[in-house]
């Protein structure tokens, strides 16, 4: 039999294959290209979108050097270059920490950036990360954002945990003192959400001196400094 005749024969069947869908393309299923559902920041229709920030700045260059001699007087300069932070991740978390200690005391900094990826495609980053902060701030007494309503204001206590305004898009603080023999401790603990980022500056100072007492009002501020810094490098 001829090719043209066998080629004629054949082609009825493969007509009919191709009405049934047995021959059509496969490619696109393998891809997931024509799948909307294999993956989710495809920016499809009805689909989350990334958050704002895709890295993280250098956490051990983004405070200043004025500020750091501010909260670790006397330090030199291996004090003030910090030592980062061991993370398996540096564009999901980054940090850093400053150590300076003496006979009379210490002073320590340290600094935690997070950027928040949602693996649910009905949840954008930026949302995952609000939900995460306000989590964060519930397990240190102070409601934020939704968590916030109906809730009693915020203490005028100074050392009361209570929210920020003016840094990043939330912040709150919280100041906790605790006795040493001799001396005290106090710890501030500063955390903020920029976007889908969430960072956490911690400012811990103790004392052995048993007349002298740690300045609250003092230590906050350099913490809000440090954090101020911090919010205003995601913008540079």
């Amino acid at each position: 039999m001829r090719l043209g005749t066998i080629a004629r024969s054949l082609a009825p069947v493969a007509a009919a294959l191709v009405g049934l869908g047995v021959l059509t393309g496969c490619s696109g299923d393998l891809s997931g290209e024509d799948d909307p559902s294999a993956n989710p920041r495809s920016g499809t229709a009805g689909s989350a979108q990334p958050g704002r920030y895709s890295g993280l700045p250098e956490p051990c260059g983004a405070v200043g050097d004025d500020t750091l001699r501010e909260l670790l007087p006397g330090g030199d300069p291996e004090v003030y270059a910090g030592e980062p932070m061991v993370t398996y991740d540096t564009g999901r978390r980054v940090g850093c920490s400053w150590h300076l200690g003496a006979e009379t005391g210490t002073h320590q900094l340290s600094v935690d950036l997070q950027r928040v990826i949602s693996y649910d495609p009905g949840v954008s980053d930026d949302d995952q990360a609000e939900l995460d902060f306000e989590e964060r701030a519930g397990d240190a007494g102070v409601p934020v954002g939704e968590a916030a309503g109906g809730s009693p204001p915020p203490s005028d206590d100074p050392l009361a945990p209570r929210p920020l305004d003016g840094i990043g898009d939330v912040a709150f603080i919280d100041d906790r003192l605790t006795s040493t023999n001799p001396g005290e401790r106090r710890a501030v603990t500063l955390a903020f959400r920029n976007a889908n980022v969430l960072v956490t500056v911690q400012y811990t100072v103790s004392t052995t001196l048993v007349d002298e007492d740690l300045d609250s009002g003092s230590l906050q501020q350099r913490a809000q400094t440090v954090a101020r810094q911090l919010a205003e490098g995601f913008d540079e």
